[in-house]
């Protein structure tokens, strides 16, 4: 940081001497601090792009507040945010959605009512007529 900072200064010092004098041995150390300052500045950048990738690599086997902060950004995706109803209205209300859908799973298990015949002599079970 320190780096950048007496680069920045001197490249400023170098274009306002630039600027009054107009020599070419000015110019030429203005471009050289300049070249500096991008080389300073690309490397930094790259740093910061590896980051990322040097974090992932070592904290992505472990629990914890990295892999929440992953799984964070899926959740909001799974919520249903709106449903059209069985009357074929649209809603947007989390209790009517949850009304629905606990409509048509109870709907979609629900068995209809047999009457069975008693158990006995004359109404085997299937595993008593095997026998």
């Amino acid at each position: 940081m320190a780096e950048m900072t007496e680069l920045y200064g001197t490249i400023s010092h170098l274009e306002l001497q630039h600027k009054r004098l107009q020599l070419v041995n000015t110019y030429g150390q203005l471009m050289e601090a300049k070249r500096q300052l991008t080389v300073l500045l690309i490397r930094r950048h790259f740093h910061s792009l590896q980051y990322p990738k040097n974090f992932y690599y070592t904290h992505a086997n472990k629990g914890g507040k990295y892999l929440a902060h992953l799984l964070k950004g899926n959740t909001p995706r799974t919520q249903v945010k709106k449903l059209r109803t069985t009357k074929g209205s649209l809603t947007v209300f989390l209790e009517e959605i949850a009304s629905e859908f606990r409509n048509y799973y109870n709907t979609l298990y629900s068995l209809p009512a047999q009457e069975e015949p008693p158990l006995g002599v004359d109404n085997p079970t299937p595993i008593q007529a095997n026998i």
